[in-house]
């Protein structure tokens, strides 16, 4: 494969178009496993759908950045969510290593 064909855009897709036809020539659009809603001004983040390790790595990720910015509470809205026991483990970790005198709150 050249250079240009590996960094070739497929064309965008436009809003309200089907998705690309499956093999038996129906087009379906599947909802996100998860779905998080960061709001950084209130140092929080909301989650719909289902957790697994991968959206907790994210979610981990989002929550140092969140920290970084200088919110030294952080509260995880789980809401309906459904956690993945290995997912659950790895925020129970994040919260166990919080630096002194910060907080993840899992609600």
């Amino acid at each position: 494969m050249s250079r240009e064909e590996a960094h070739r855009r497929s064309p965008a897709r436009r809003p309200g178009t089907p998705a690309r036809p499956l093999l038996d020539g129906t087009s379906r659009a599947r909802a996100p496993l998860f779905t998080a809603r960061t709001d950084r001004a209130a140092g929080s983040v909301a989650l719909r759908g289902h957790l697994d390790r991968v959206g907790a790595e994210a979610l981990c990720r989002t929550v140092t950045a969140l920290r970084r910015l200088g919110h030294r509470q952080v509260v995880v809205r789980l809401g309906s969510a459904t956690v993945a026991d290995d997912a659950r483990a790895l925020l129970d970790d994040l919260a166990r290593r919080s630096p002194a005198g910060e907080r993840l709150l899992l609600r």
